[in-house]
């Protein structure tokens, strides 16, 4: 090997590192550069001679250098443009077509001899190429073989260096790289801690997880277990609820049956209602006996009896008398009403025998109920109830034992009127509070204690209006029985001998009801009157002889009581066409539309059991049987928008 392709190769093998231990590392074998292969194409190479100069180891060098003339081997090629202008050149001698063909000729003849030059060029160039490729492949081996001697050398060598530069590494320089080891393992170990405490929680995490997936399974499981129950007992209640509405429909279809017939049988009820009524007599007469107070045990009581405790409807009075000679005797008075109560009857029977009349004002007749009676007799106790009463909001009258016909009977028309709503029925409720002091009239639920007013009584299409006075609306019975109390504690009262608080004067309480059926098309428009009558005693029993104001009281409370009764009395005389002198007094004036004979009047009697009082309660009874004793004919029922007087 030259020096040259030494020092080459010398110069490619790899340094030791600078600062490296003795030990030699591996040497990385330089890669020689390839000679070019000369390319064989199809086109033929230039073809010369070879300088006569060269020898075979020229050849060689030539060969491995990788440039290499291909010597000539027979004659030179002709050129490319001589064969042309040859082929261009035409021939003399002949016609054209003679020349041109024996131009092609020779020109396909020249063809075939260049084709044959080319082929044989090919070949040698073939063979030459085949033998320079062993050649070099040769040389590449001994080379590489050299380079391999060289290396393994060089490595030795290197071996040798490391090996010394290792042992030249002082101990301070072994400490440091220890230290740092040291540092690098302990952080390296404080991160694996750390890892191992992550995974340690990530395990944790991993096993709570792990049951709460368990627990969730099983709570699925559940659920869908309680699902399927649900999703059964739905699909049977879809089957019931479709079952029942199929019942509701059914049941609708006979609902609006039973309404329609239940309509028919109210309008049939309140039909036979009023013949009942009117068998019992559009005017009736109820007759009550009020206990004894303890005060008065001693005073003696009168003699009464009730002969038919079954019935109820007799009553029999024992007072002294004379004889048709003369001699005093006692007699025995015997009277018969409609109803009579016993001093043991409660309000509430009272009321039972009262609310079929109060029934009839719902039905559209006007009703009047009037109490009668001397002074001390019950007449307002029947009528108001007890001095110790006290309706609250929300109190229900039936409830309270003392409780009388006003309170019961406004209970009894709300709560019949909200009964009636299923029917079709709407009611609205108005009412007044009047007093007849003197023969004028007084609006107790007017603004002042004392009404000064001119009041003027006017009867328009069978309705009686008051002109002046108010007229509440009343929306419960609460607002009735607030307006009850305002007018109670404004009513004119005096003492006399028959009785310590003493009325002197009428009290009316009007109330008025308007009803309507949309479905039936039905209409009503009543009045439910109930009078609280002055007391009836005579001037000389009460003392009013003496006082001037008391007189004239007694002297206008007697006029409207005898006026009361003329009208009663004419009313029975009425159907041969006579006059009904209801202008006598206020009173009658005032309840003419409601004791005429489109109404239906009762007259409450109060008796006193007392002894002293036993002449007054001889002419009550005489004035209560001469009433019931009349017939004022039939009750007419008023519609909404009736004209009729």
């Amino acid at each position: 090997m030259s020096a040259s392709r030494v020092a080459a190769l010398g110069t490619g093998a790899a340094r030791p590192a600078a600062g490296a231990s003795g030990a030699r590392r591996p040497v990385v074998a330089p890669t020689l550069p390839r000679q070019p292969l000369s390319a064989t194409t199809n086109r033929p190479a230039t073809v010369g001679r070879t300088p006569s100069g060269m020898t075979a180891k020229g050849k060689t060098a030539a060969a491995v250098g990788g440039v290499r003339r291909v010597p000539s081997a027979g004659a030179p090629r002709p050129r490319q443009s001589d064969v042309s202008a040859a082929a261009r050149t035409p021939r003399s001698g002949g016609p054209d077509s003679r020349s041109r063909q024996g131009r092609m000729t020779a020109f396909e003849s020249q063809l075939s001899s260049l084709q044959e030059m080319l082929d044989l060029e090919r070949q040698k160039t073939t063979a030459l190429l085949s033998q320079e490729r062993a050649e070099r492949t040769r040389q590449n081996e001994m080379v590489r073989a050299e380079l391999e001697e060289e290396l393994s050398e060089k490595f030795k060598i290197a071996k040798e260096a490391v090996s010394q530069r290792q042992a030249s590494v002082t101990q301070e320089q072994l400490d440091e790289i220890t230290f740092k080891h040291t540092r690098e393992r302990r952080l390296l170990e404080d991160d694996l801690d750390r890892e191992r405490q992550t995974v340690s929680a990530l395990k944790a995490s991993l096993g709570q997880q792990s049951t709460a997936q368990l627990t969730m399974e099983s709570t699925n499981v559940a659920l869908r277990t309680q699902l399927g129950a649900q999703a059964d007992e739905l699909e049977a209640k879809n089957a019931s609820i479709a079952r029942l509405e199929s019942e509701v429909a059914q049941l609708r279809l006979s609902t609006s049956t039973l309404e329609e017939e239940l309509r028919g049988a109210e309008t049939l009820r309140r039909k036979l209602h009023n013949e009942v009524q009117e068998l019992r007599g559009n005017i009736r007469v109820f007759a009550r006996v009020r206990p004894a107070l303890p005060r008065e045990a001693s005073a003696g009581l009168a003699t009464l009896r009730f002969p038919d405790p079954r019935e109820a409807a007799q009553i029999e009075l024992l007072a002294a008398g004379e004889s048709a000679t003369g001699t005093a005797t006692m007699r025995n008075h015997g009277f018969r009403f409609d109803r009579v109560f016993r001093p043991e009857a409660t309000q509430a029977d009272v009321f039972d025998e009262v609310s079929h009349l109060t029934q009839s004002v719902l039905d559209g007749y006007n009703t009047c109920i009037f109490a009668y009676g001397q002074t001390g007799s019950g007449k307002t106790h029947s009528l108001e109830g007890g001095s110790n009463l006290s309706l609250s909001v929300g109190a229900d009258p039936s409830n309270d034992a003392e409780a009388g016909l006003i309170p019961r009977a406004v209970q009894m028309l709300w709560n019949t009127a909200e009964s009636l709503q299923d029917k079709g029925w709407r009611y609205d409720f108005e009412g007044q509070m009047l007093e007849i002091y003197n023969e004028g009239i007084n609006d107790l639920l007017g603004k002042d204690n004392i009404d000064s007013g001119k009041h003027e009584i006017k009867h328009e299409k069978g309705r009686t209006f008051v002109s002046d006075t108010v007229v509440a609306p009343l929306d419960s019975p609460a607002r009735v029985f607030a307006l009850l109390a305002k007018a109670k504690s404004r009513r004119q009262v005096a003492a006399t001998l028959m009785n310590e608080r003493s009325s002197r004067s009428h009290s009316v309480f009007i109330l008025r009801v308007r009803g309507s059926n949309a479905t039936t098309m039905e209409s009503c428009d009543a009045t439910l009157s109930l009078v609280d009558l002055a007391g009836s005693e005579r001037l000389s029993n009460s003392g009013s002889g003496t006082d001037p104001t008391r007189l004239k009281e007694a002297q206008c409370i007697n006029k409207s009581l005898s006026s009361l009764a003329d009208v009663i009395a004419a009313l029975g005389a009425a159907k041969s066409g006579g006059h009904v002198p209801y202008r006598n007094s206020t009173l009658t004036w005032l309840l003419k539309n409601s004791l005429g004979g489109n109404s239906k009047t009762l007259m409450l009697l109060a008796l006193s059991p007392m002894a002293e009082h036993l002449s007054e309660s001889l002419c009550s009874l005489r004035f209560a049987s001469k009433v019931n004793s009349t017939v004022i004919g039939t009750a007419r029922k008023v519609k909404g928008g009736d004209t009729s007087a």
